[in-house]
Formats: structure tokens, C-alpha cells, sequence
């Protein structure tokens, strides 16, 4: 797996308000194995995406799904400060399972705990959570990690964001056939570089990414054969 210390170390910084959020590239963490099809997607910034081609959700698949608990998915090192900040990542964990199941409830979605072939299991996983500063220089970025409950106390520095990064797999419940992929990242609050971050200040970021995977099933839903998912 690669380690998230390699991979912040790898940005790509442009001018827009998100813009120091690392490259789809370097977030790559393993969850999904083969990153190799992945294109860009044009409904989401900082997002790629693959559907198995020529698939028909409407066609093929009932509006059931399989639903596996989010799960963190990160290099040693970083499980270690997770561990460490047991309540509060855990919290964080919690409220991404809640956010995903009301938007796919919300969406007509009927979640259940065993599937047959017409059904959908979906993975999620969270694979890394970083502060960085919010529209810097590159001389001025510095990589915190994943630091829920740290603070920093620097002189001068710009208040911060949450960043987080997630990978998402969509497969037949029944076959374990994989349908569709996903890496994408959301941001959360602005934190105070002296403030210590909460699990509330990834909640913005968690509701949104769950929106996210609701509406990429929307548009497959609703699309005939031959058009391509997102």
C-alpha cells in the first residue's frame, strides 16, 4: 500500500479554492486494487470514476442494496493515530454510516443484509484525512496527516481545512462481480492552525461524498444502455 507520507508529498497545486487537495493519483491507497481504468469525472472536482462497460443498473439490477460499514483504509503508521484518537475517529465513522444510508433511503434505495444477483453491494472506505492550509503557496503547505484532535501552533500560518479522501466499490451482491469504481475527496471545515480539529469538522465533507454516491447511483438508474455511468 502506499504511504500516505509519500503520497502528500506528491501535490499539485493550482489556483482554485480547493486546489491543494492532492492529485487523484496520489491518493490511490489500494482499497480498489486497479486504478489503471479510472477516468476523471465531470460531475465531481477531485474525483475519478470506472463502470463495468455496457452496464445496465435499470435493466439489470433492483434498487437493493448491500451496504458494508465504512472502514478506514490507511498505511500502519496512520492506523496507529487513528487507534489513538479512538472516540473521535470512530465518530467519524459513525456519522458517514448514517450520512450514506439517509441519502440512499433518501433516494428510494432499499437497504438490506444479504443480496441476490440483482442486488448491489456497496464498499466505502475512508482512506486518508489530511489539515492543510487553505489556498497557499507550495513554499507554505505543510502536511499534518491524519490529525483529528491535533492543533498547531504556528505563527502566521492561514487557518487550515479538513480534507478527506475516499475510494468506493459497487459490486454484484450475489457474484461479488465488480460494476463500478470510485476515488473522490471532499473538504470540511476551516479550522485555526492553534485549534484542535474535531470529528464535527468532517461532517460537511462526509454528508457530501454520501450525496455523492447516491447521486452517481441516480444517474446510473437512470440511464438506458450504452450511456456511460458516473
Amino acid at each position: 500500500m502506499r504511504s500516505w507520507k509519500l503520497a502528500l508529498a506528491v501535490l499539485v497545486l493550482a489556483g482554485t479554492a480547493c486546489s491543494n487537495i492532492p492529485s487523484s493519483e496520489t491518493r490511490h491507497s489500494g482499497f480498489l486494487g486497479d486504478y489503471s481504468r479510472l477516468v476523471e469525472d465531470p460531475y465531481w472536482d477531485n474525483s475519478q470514476y470506472w463502470v463495468k462497460p455496457g452496464l445496465n443498473l435499470r435493466q439489470d439490477y433492483d434498487k437493493r442494496i448491500v451496504l458494508e460499514p465504512a472502514r478506514y483504509y490507511v498505511d500502519p503508521d496512520t492506523q496507529k493515530l487513528i487507534a489513538e484518537r479512538g472516540e473521535e475517529t470512530a465518530k467519524v465513522l459513525s456519522h458517514l454510516n448514517l450520512a450514506i444510508r439517509r441519502e440512499l433511503q433518501a433516494g428510494g434505495y432499499q437497504l438490506v443484509t444479504s443480496g441476490d444477483v440483482r442486488s448491489l453491494r456497496v464498499r466505502p472506505a475512508i482512506t486518508g484525512l489530511i489539515r492543510n492550509a487553505r489556498d497557499m503557496k507550495p513554499t507554505e503547505y505543510i502536511p499534518i496527516g491524519f490529525l483529528i484532535g491535533a492543533g498547531m501552533q504556528l505563527a502566521g500560518v492561514r487557518d487550515q481545512q479538513v480534507r478527506i479522501f475516499f475510494e468506493t466499490e459497487i459490486r454484484n451482491a450475489r457474484t461479488g462481480e465488480v460494476l463500478g469504481q470510485s476515488v473522490s475527496a471532499a473538504s470540511g471545515n476551516e479550522v485555526s492552525p492553534s485549534v484542535k480539529a474535531s470529528a464535527s469538522d468532517t461532517y460537511q465533507a462526509l454528508d457530501d461524498w454520501a450525496r455523492q454516491v447516491r447521486e452517481r447511483l441516480d444517474r446510473a438508474y437512470g440511464e438506458t444502455k450504452g450511456q456511460a455511468s458516473r
